[in-house]
């Protein structure tokens, strides 16, 4: 920033970014007066002040309370990361020491991803004695944004989006594709799905809303229409359906690779050409001079290189 724009800032009350960053995140007057110890009416002010600079509403009454408008998407992102800085720069926090917090730290996530992030970060707590605890909530990759309106989530952990507006901030933590399991008992074979087995086979299909996935579109592309006599909507049911019957299902291949190992069932490429992708870790951007919520994703960060040691030795 210039120094003429810094100057400018010298006719302006910085405490209307404190304001407009409470109701970003309450959207409601009543519950933002009351964090900032302030009454409603002089809430109201501030925010008819900052109305008159930015000239835009920033609020409008909605359904559920009050919506933000585009204006003001555009700029919460920026206000809540520079009142973070200032903060951190004002008050320096203390370095964070896991053995010493008892902090619980709140992860949302679709029990795929649960399933390997769980007990990679038990073990890595009980090792290094932690006193820290973790609390798993349950979202998917339509469902983030919404998981994160939830003050007490830290990160969400997700498929990455195609789109992530200036309220949050996201980072990849791992790259992967897909396997197929099955029983071998169950099939009465072992090894590589051929196509033909592939296209003939009776699926399983897990997805949160129990419609159609991205191996229907493949298949279909393929002009074959496969056989989906069942649909769930969580991976933890998976095991139970197929050592109790002759399907495949299609999976994430870090899930895969978890579901086959704790249940005795059996992995092999997917036969077609399937797509890669990527999983993140999604923060609101106030979060991000948190030392406590940074520790965590350092933490987090080390888990694709444990994955991909893991990955190449099975």
């Amino acid at each position: 920033m210039s120094t003429m724009n810094i100057s400018d800032l010298r006719g302006t009350d910085l405490n209307l970014l404190v304001v407009f960053h409470l109701l970003m995140q309450e959207r409601n007057v009543t519950r933002a007066a009351a964090k900032l110890h302030l009454s409603q009416s002089a809430v109201s002010a501030a925010l008819s002040r900052l109305r008159s600079i930015v000239q835009d509403p920033l609020f409008e009454r909605g359904k559920t309370g009050m919506e933000p408008t585009a204006r003001a998407k555009e700029l919460a992102g920026p206000i809540a990361l520079s009142l973070g800085h200032l903060a951190r720069t004002l008050h320096p926090e203390e370095a964070f020491s896991p053995s010493d917090s008892t902090r619980t730290f709140h992860l949302a996530m679709s029990d795929d991803i649960e399933a390997v992030i769980a007990p990679w970060l038990l073990r890595r707590s009980i090792e290094a004695d932690w006193q820290v605890k973790f609390a798993f909530h349950q979202t998917n990759s339509s469902k983030w944004h919404q998981s994160l309106e939830d003050e007490r989530i830290d990160l969400v952990l997700c498929a990455t989006p195609a789109e992530v507006s200036s309220q949050y901030r996201s980072k990849a933590m791992f790259s992967g594709s897909y396997l197929c399991v099955y029983s071998e008992s169950q099939r009465g074979a072992s090894g590589p799905l051929s196509e033909e087995e592939f296209r003939e086979a009776v699926h399983l299909r897990v997805s949160f809303d129990a419609q159609r996935g991205f191996i229907d579109e493949l298949l279909e592309s393929a002009g074959v229409q496969r056989r989906v006599p069942l649909s769930i909507s969580h991976f933890a049911g998976i095991s139970t359906v197929l050592h109790e019957n002759p399907a495949i299902v299609t999976l994430p291949d870090y899930a895969a690779r978890a579901i086959a190992s704790t249940a005795g069932l059996t992995t092999s490429p997917v036969p077609l050409a399937v797509p890669t992708f990527t999983t993140s870790m999604i923060w609101r951007v106030e979060a991000s001079a948190s030392n406590d919520r940074s520790w965590l994703m350092e933490e987090l960060q080390a888990f694709q290189g444990a994955e991909r040691v893991k990955a190449a030795s099975a």
